[in-house]
């Protein structure tokens, strides 16, 4: 009996978070006169949705532009947070403490703030209608969320192995490379999918820089909302189109995620 209302349960969760992707599913694959239409009426399912994706919305450039900020910013993020996470936890000094608070500052300072200095600054630079505004964007939201969880983790990380290494000759950088990065790695992992995700999926900034030729998915996907219309079968499309990436980072993550939830929580 215990068993049965466990499941019962679990179906009924999985079900109320997957019914709008199942909705949304459907809806990319109506006709654009079915959707307006009756919802439960019968319908021959179509791709025309997504193929418009590329044909009108330019959905294959918008995707190489939002691709290559992600991966910049994850290529940024990752070794400076876990230097920087790595470095407060093993080497304080006076005011680290203070320099932690700071970096939680900037975790809770409203992006809106910044924009506009930001974009005072890289038009100075003659850097607008570039990446980097969007990039830079990015890192004000990733680096300091990614050192303060880096830097739990080495708080939690065992030091022995690091002092018998140091016994043993091995140098800052050996420890580091060969001890400190490996148990880091469950850490390192869960701000490596949160960085790709949120950079991914990030509006404000890339809205603020975009221009005529440099949109990410997001500012892409907002175009279909006009004033007086609504791509309901593009925006539908699009929706399903991007989560698929996420979809496939979680799924090639998804043992080493929980590893690093149970080693946060349980370890």
């Amino acid at each position: 009996m215990k068993n049965f209302l466990n499941y019962t349960i679990l179906a009924l969760l999985l079900f109320i978070m997957l019914s709008p992707v199942v909705w949304l599913l459907v809806l990319s694959i109506k006709p654009e006169s079915a959707i307006v239409s009756d919802p439960l009426k019968p319908f021959n399912p179509t791709l025309e949705h997504y193929l418009s994706l590329f044909k009108i919305y330019k959905f294959d450039t918008v995707t190489l532009t939002s691709a290559i900020i992600a991966l910049i910013v994850l290529a940024i993020t990752i070794p400076v947070s876990s230097l920087a996470a790595y470095g407060l936890s093993r080497f304080p000094f006076k005011g680290s403490k203070l320099f932690l608070l700071l970096i939680l500052f900037c975790r809770m300072i409203v992006p809106a703030i910044i924009i506009l200095p930001m974009y005072g600054f890289f038009s100075a630079l003659g850097l607008k209608g570039s990446i980097w505004p969007i990039v830079f964007g990015h890192l004000s939201w990733t680096l300091p969320f990614a050192i303060l969880i880096l830097q739990s983790f080495c708080e939690e990380m065992p030091k022995e192995m690091e002092e018998a290494a140091r016994l043993d000759g091995l140098s800052e950088w050996g420890i580091l490379w060969k001890i400190a990065f490996p148990l880091m790695a469950p850490g390192i992992t869960v701000i490596g999918v949160v960085t790709f995700n949120t950079s991914w999926n990030e509006f404000l900034f890339a809205a603020s820089f975009s221009t005529a030729y440099l949109k990410t998915g997001p500012v892409a996907i907002s175009s279909m909302i006009a004033e007086w219309t609504i791509a309901w079968g593009p925006l539908a499309s699009s929706g399903i189109y991007w989560s698929i990436p996420i979809i496939i980072v979680a799924i090639l993550f998804n043992r080493r995620l929980i590893r690093a939830f149970t080693l946060r929580y349980y370890g």
